[in-house]
């Protein structure tokens, strides 16, 4: 008897037990492209932590669902489809058919609680430590250490001079001033005032030819950009899944989504310092986000910085 066959059978058992039951399968849908820790599933399910740990338990043992840890926390995700026989095919049937169904709406609501307790979350730490905001940031990811990467790369998509740029969340980096040399038509938005005015304050004279927007990206004219660009802030942002799809929506055929931000760290006193509400994205995650958004996978480049942080910038492209 081949040795391997109990453990072949004994990770089926678990793969079916995991998926015969209906809450577990709503929470692997949920899953599909978020991420959410114990605490705001139950919120999301409306079931106890004891439960909701059990199931949680179940799906990772039959590796349903894979974790990370953000600080002090841990949260799930769905698994990626493995690549190996037979358990491939299993996993692909299992989230094809399930990705089918929707998911009701009464989970899709309290979801959408959750993120809209991030977003304020992220919004009250910067309207309290606008002033501090830059200092604390450049001890993690100082523009001058990958800026000359960033130039590289938007010369490599040969932008027409009348592109329409988008930056979102511009601060007080000096990105917004590359891209106005870029194109004649740059937009900064930014759901706070405060930090608006600090981006107006970098460009100085350049100001003048720079539209300043109080809002989100979803309030941008729907297919009007040619490119839409985030720099240090997905990490900030509640959804960063959902923020794939708003770009998607807001740019022209053709048009692209330009990515800057952390790899993965352990960092967690940047939670404090700085806000973030994600210490870092896996490479596979910025990916799997953007083609589950449609997008085209383009240019990527990573870069180590001096205090041990990896910067990996990321182009997408609008079919």
């Amino acid at each position: 008897m081949n040795q391997s066959q109990p453990t072949q059978i004994d990770d089926l058992l678990l793969f079916f037990k995991a998926s015969a039951d209906a809450l577990r399968l709503d929470i692997l849908r949920v899953l599909r492209v978020e991420s959410f820790g114990v605490l705001e599933l139950c919120h999301v399910f409306s079931i106890p932590q004891p439960a909701m740990s059990h199931h949680l338990k179940i799906l990772s043992t039959a590796n349903l669902l894979s974790t990370r840890r953000e600080g002090n926390s841990i949260f799930y995700r769905r698994s990626l489809i493995p690549s190996h026989e037979p358990e491939a095919g299993l996993f692909r049937a299992l989230f094809t058919a399930i990705d089918a169904v929707p998911v009701a709406h009464e989970i899709q609501e309290r979801a959408l609680e959750v993120h809209q307790e991030r977003e304020l979350s992220s919004k009250a730490f910067f309207e309290k430590n606008a002033n501090r905001l830059k200092e604390n940031q450049d001890l993690i990811a100082d523009f001058s250490h990958y800026g000359g990467c960033v130039q590289d790369l938007l010369n490599g998509e040969s932008l027409p001079l009348n592109a329409n740029i988008v930056e979102v969340g511009p601060g007080e980096s000096p990105l917004l001033a590359t891209l106005v040399k870029a194109s004649r038509h740059v937009t900064a938005i930014d759901s706070s005032e405060e930090m608006l005015e600090k981006a107006r304050q970098v460009l100085g004279e350049n100001a003048v030819t720079t539209t300043f927007r109080m809002g989100e990206l979803s309030d941008i004219e729907h297919a009007s950009s040619d490119l839409v660009v985030v720099n240090m802030v997905l990490h900030h942002i509640a959804s960063p899944a959902g923020f794939f799809q708003t770009a998607f929506d807001k740019l022209n055929s053709n048009g692209r989504l330009f990515v800057m931000d952390l790899c993965p760290h352990s960092q967690d006193w940047a939670r404090d310092v700085c806000g973030d509400l994600w210490l870092g994205f896996e490479p596979v995650d910025l990916e799997t986000w953007a083609t589950e958004a449609r997008f085209n996978v383009g240019q990527s480049a990573y870069l180590g910085l001096k205090n041990g942080f990896q910067v990996q910038l990321k182009m997408f492209h609008k079919p």
